[in-house]
């Protein structure tokens, strides 16, 4: 009797898995459908990183990097190729650094400029499987800690990738096509003129007063661990600042000050610049509180400069 029983309860969690396990396989059986987006864009970046030798420099953050960092210019005035590797501030910045583990040479910089969000270590798990979507070494680097996230939001991802697919389709263009088509260059910043499309200078759903409490532990875990991996690859890292729109900032300059003396209290990397300098005038932003026009970011990239010429940081 207990036999039998056992052996019913076994086949009835395997019938309950099967179901999960098929509708996985079927997703996944699909084209990649998101490699034309912020998101996909991480599996091309990831490939340039790759292929890219000797001592570079590596930007890491949400969206505002691709708009807000011109890697030519950056290139031209070090003499190393820079590669601003952010797509989203909701794949979580443990994420953007798993996807350097393994992968830093000696004499690479490493900045990293973090949205708040990125701070506040916001996460959107299916923006996640989005930018991982069918590629099996892009989601061997995903954290642990990601697990139960990942796999309660894989119907979400997965329905919405199934609706992609009947309305429009396989995509007709290769990823590397696609990912040149929104806007791209080959070191991944967004090299399209851009002019402000918002129409009260900001975007008021998304509004912020960020302060000391807004910088999460497990970020600064995260930082710190990383800052010591590469520093035995022989790497430096340096915390910077994301941009943001100063129409949209509901806080205070004290607010942002305690958050900045708190980064540098509990953080390894060496802070770059001023936290306060994040806040620029509206007219610099494009289509989003964190994403610069084009004119926003020639200065952004000036005042990174400057600041890691100050920092003596560039050799």
């Amino acid at each position: 009797m207990i036999k039998r029983f056992v052996l019913r309860l076994v086949c009835f969690f395997l019938a309950l898995c099967a179901v999960p396990a098929a509708y996985f396989c079927y997703v996944q059986s699909l084209p990649a459908m998101y490699r034309g987006s912020l998101m996909g864009s991480v599996l091309v970046k990831q490939e340039t990183l790759r292929g890219t030798e000797g001592a570079r420099i590596l930007v890491v953050g949400g969206s505002s990097v691709p708009y807000s960092i011109e890697c030519e210019t950056v290139a031209e005035q070090t003499g190393m190729p820079c590669i601003a590797l952010g797509a989203t501030a909701y794949l979580g910045i443990e994420y953007y650094l798993s996807l350097l583990h393994g992968e830093l040479h000696e004499g690479d910089i490493v900045v990293i400029a973090p949205e708040f969000a990125m701070l506040e270590n916001s996460f959107g798990y299916s923006l996640v499987w989005m930018a991982v979507e069918n590629s099996a070494s892009l989601m061997r680097r995903l954290p642990l800690s990601y697990l139960p996230g990942m796999l309660t939001s894989y119907y979400t991802y997965g329905s919405g990738k199934i609706s992609l697919y009947k309305s429009t389709g396989a995509p007709a263009q290769t990823p590397l096509e696609e990912y040149y088509g929104f806007g791209f260059g080959p070191w991944g910043d967004i090299v399209t003129p851009r002019e402000s499309i918002l129409e009260k200078g900001y975007d008021s759903n998304n509004t912020l007063a960020p302060d000391a409490s807004s910088l999460s532990d497990d970020v600064v875990r995260a930082v710190n661990r990383f800052a010591r991996y590469a520093e035995s690859a022989g790497a430096t890292v340096v915390l910077t600042w994301a941009p943001f729109d100063e129409l949209a900032f509901t806080g205070t300059q004290e607010g942002l000050a305690e958050l900045e003396a708190r980064m540098e209290r509990e953080m390894t990397p060496e802070y770059i610049g001023s936290l306060t300098d994040c806040l620029m005038p509206g007219e610099l932003f494009y289509n989003s509180n964190n994403h610069l026009t084009s004119e926003g970011a020639a200065l952004r990239t000036q005042m990174l400069l400057d600041d890691m010429e100050s920092a003596g940081i560039l050799g």
